[in-house]
């Protein structure tokens, strides 16, 4: 026993003398590994009353492609296991009616009350890929000729699919997004000690991404919108860079935006994917902030090496992409990590971009190589860029 506890203060010592302890213990905070227990699944599960019966809510939706395994688990639909193939779903989201921009209401116990909380329900499977093209198309059909445009909403780390619903919901309903959302959710596990699986997870769901761009190459279909966050935007990078070394990156002209926000993507590999892919078609918008705290722990797990989410947006910019800072935009709910979408003032800042492509309400328009600062209200301002 003695020799034991020598040991342990040997090792203990020798840990803080490395500083590795306290680089450690930043992450497991940082990523919630202190918690007990990660968010409920909540798809299909009872409610107080029948959402139809709260004529108030507002509804969307979701159409799913995903990589994970199905599910026979109350409210889990699909697990964070790895599926054999890609999937296609679709659920609807009510969000209720004293809905707070930049928040998801959910329910702290069940059964969920839809005048209080977001719901998921009327869960679907479609059989095969060409079932998921007609009900998606027969959707889209009865949207006015220009709402007809897909938000692809691709999640990061650490995330069920109950969460990614959530999100992709989220967004949508805040940033007043009027195409229809199409999620592709990988097979992240929903844990945070998992991460190293998760990387993997979302490495081998780029040839279901790429298959599933190409699912959505559906004549109605009038543009297309790509939002990734955190470890999410490694797969699009990944999925882009194949594309492009096969059939061509964006060759119908129809991806008009692709939003990177809070890249959690290692900066060299980054500049190597994005040598790959040419200027014209690019399209891409990213999203940094220094206060970044969940960046800076992904940052110690990697070595030391730069994310590109915490990269300087000037320095972002000579690669010929939009960069937008976020550093002065508080967020303390996600370690500043989901700005894009928990910051009221960003989610519509986004969702103005989006709509018109061309203009952040009455601001400066996009461009490649351009920096674009916003402050504390949501303020926006343009610094040249160096990239094109």
């Amino acid at each position: 026993m003695k020799n034991c506890i020598s040991s342990s203060l040997r090792t203990w010592e020798n840990l803080r003398k490395q500083n590795l302890f306290k680089s450690v213990f930043l992450c497991f905070v940082t990523f919630g590994l202190l918690s007990c227990s990660g968010p409920k699944d909540l798809v299909d599960v009872p409610t107080t009353v029948p959402v139809e019966s709260v004529p108030e809510v507002t509804k969307h939706r979701i159409f799913i492609a995903t990589s994970r395994a199905k599910s026979d688990e109350s409210g889990e639909f699909y697990s964070g296991e790895r599926g054999r193939g890609l999937n296609f779903a679709s659920v609807t989201v009510s969000i209720p009616p004293e809905h707070r921009k930049g928040k998801i209401e959910r329910p702290g116990s069940l059964p969920a009350d839809p005048e209080k909380h977001f719901v998921i329900n009327d869960p679907k499977n479609f059989k095969n890929r060409s079932a998921f093209q007609t009900d998606l198309s027969a959707h889209l059909s009865t949207l006015k000729q220009d709402d007809r445009n897909l938000l692809v909403f691709i999640h990061g780390y650490n995330t069920n699919l109950t969460s990614a619903i959530l999100q992709v919901s989220q967004f949508v309903e805040d940033s007043g997004y009027d195409g229809v959302p199409v999620l592709f959710s990988w097979a992240s596990s929903g844990k945070t000690v998992k991460y190293v699986y998760d990387i993997n997870s979302a490495l081998v769901a780029r040839d279901h991404l790429v298959s599933m761009f190409s699912t959505l190459q559906i004549p109605i279909i009038k543009g297309y919108d790509v939002v990734a966050h955190s470890m999410g935007t490694l797969l699009v990078m990944e999925a882009s860079r194949q594309i492009a070394m096969t059939t061509g990156l964006n060759p119908t002209g129809k991806v008009r935006n692709v939003v990177l926000a809070a890249p959690d993507i290692d900066i060299d590999l980054f500049i190597s994917q994005i040598r790959l892919l040419p200027a014209k078609g690019r399209n891409i918008i990213i999203m940094v902030s220094k206060d970044d705290a969940a960046l800076k722990a992904s940052r110690r797990i990697a070595g030391g090496v730069q994310r590109v989410g915490q990269t300087s947006a000037t320095e972002l910019s000579k690669l010929g992409v939009t960069a937008i800072d976020l550093s002065e935009v508080q967020d303390k709910s996600s370690f500043s990590h989901s700005k894009f979408k928990d910051s009221p003032a960003v989610v519509q800042l986004i969702g103005t971009a989006l709509e018109e492509k061309s203009s952040f309400n009455q601001g400066p328009s996009l461009s490649l190589g351009q920096v674009i600062s916003v402050g504390v209200d949501g303020a926006i301002k343009a610094i040249p860029g160096t990239g094109g």
